[in-house]
């Protein structure tokens, strides 16, 4: 089968998962297994202060696994956080790292384990495939289901300095154990919960719709947008563990597909948002992403409309077009149902900043922003998106992310 310009594909997943009610427990066992000796545990104060450690903690004593806790990973972490760690990591010559938490204390986590081995500052690791050596080993243990991180080799971080996200990736980074325990979920808020669940989905949404998609890519992301979409608003409202489990693992398989298929206009568009106004990354994903499905519907039909299916809309009597539009709606109905903002406010988003915000995602998803280069509104962002993307096309969509959508 050939998909785009390319007609030969690699799909690479060396992480092994451990799944189930009460699966933290095998923390310890994973960890010796991985033949290191001292575990730096990293999470964050709020992860902490909900007792969601210590089920680690006592996995790791159950085998005497001495361990340093490292506890101070804020919201949207960047390099002077992982500095911190690394420098922790050193002092304390630990050889291994667990990491509970979302999406910030894991890729923080892991940026940790790039730098101790490979010296310098994580942000000389910007782009793709630039450390020499391995990281520490890792086990990922999220405690939402989310961003996906515990299945990733890509890095995300904040750039202090040019006030974006820089992308941090190579095959080595993928963590060496993802622990996936819905118990840890229990005690997410419901908008936390919701947030975490369409980041989630659109990780999935988008692996479908990229110019990187395979037969292989295919089954994973029409599998979780299914299981987050079925399950998203029961997780989030209850105490529901089969539900709230499900989107643990949708999680997960959404990013296995995401890793290999890689992400579309969505996410490149979220990136200045996040870094300049301090959007939280899954509502920012959230407002952009049925504009964004809009805009790729003409270049996929089929590919929407089999979206559709596996969502369980009805396709008897219905056209072709009008079923892959269903997708859509499909997709906005689930967001009304969790009440999710349709549009960005004023006073989160500067409307003033869209050229500057279209200008900065033009080096593409995992390219480094360069303040200096100037685009016409012709030129093309560099993208494996399904539909080609001009600077226009990014502005308006901007644009249209300020109006809102309906129904």
């Amino acid at each position: 089968m050939r998909t785009g310009e390319q007609n030969i594909f690699s799909f690479y997943l060396p992480t092994k998962l451990v799944h189930g009610v009460n699966s933290v427990q095998e923390t310890g066992k994973e960890f010796r297994n991985l033949g290191a000796t001292k575990a730096l545990v990293v999470t964050d104060k709020g992860v902490r202060s909900a007792g969601l450690v210590e089920g680690v903690i006592d996995s790791l004593k159950k085998i005497a696994i001495p361990y340093v806790i490292f506890e101070d990973v804020e919201e949207d972490p960047g390099g002077v956080t992982v500095g911190k760690g690394a420098e922790i990591a050193s002092k304390e010559k630990c050889d291994g790292i667990v990491v509970i938490g979302g999406g910030s204390p894991i890729c923080a986590g892991r940026g940790i384990g790039v730098v101790v081995t490979n010296g310098g500052k994580i942000k000389d690791y910007a782009g793709l495939n630039k450390a020499s050596k391995p990281p520490l080993p890792l086990i990922a243990i999220p405690t939402t289901a989310g961003s996906g991180a515990e299945v990733s080799q890509f890095i995300i971080l904040k750039d202090e300095e040019q006030h974006t996200k820089m992308v941090v990736g190579s095959p080595m980074y993928f963590p060496k154990v993802a622990i996936l325990d819905p118990v840890l979920l229990r005690g997410l808020s419901f908008w936390q919960s919701v947030v975490s669940g369409i980041d989630a989905l659109s990780h999935a949404i988008e692996a479908y719709f990229t110019t990187m998609t395979t037969p292989v890519t295919d089954p994973w992301a029409l599998q979780a947008v299914r299981m987050i979409y079925e399950n998203l608003r029961l997780a989030a409202t209850s105490d529901d563990l089969d539900a709230k489990e499900a989107c643990l693992i949708g999680s997960s398989i959404a990013n296995m597909a995401c890793g290999n298929a890689r992400l579309g206009l969505t996410h490149a568009m979220t990136i200045p948002i996040e870094g300049m106004f301090k959007v939280p990354h899954g509502v920012a994903i959230g407002i952009v992403l049925p504009h964004v499905m809009e805009f790729n519907l003409p270049a996929g039909l089929q590919r929407f409309a089999w979206l559709a299916r596996g969502i369980g809309e009805p396709d008897a009597g219905r056209s072709l077009k009008d079923l892959a539009a269903g997708a859509i709606s499909a997709i906005k109905s689930l967001f009304a149902d969790l009440s999710f903002p349709r549009k960005f406010l004023d006073s989160q988003v500067d409307r003033k900043a869209i050229p500057q915000m279209a200008k900065m995602i033009m080096g593409g998803l995992y390219g480094v922003y360069d303040p200096s280069k100037e685009y016409p509104l012709n030129a093309i962002l560099p993208s494996v998106n399904i539909r080609k993307a001009t600077m226009k096309n990014v502005i308006e969509l901007y644009e249209k992310s300020f109006e809102g959508w309906e129904l």
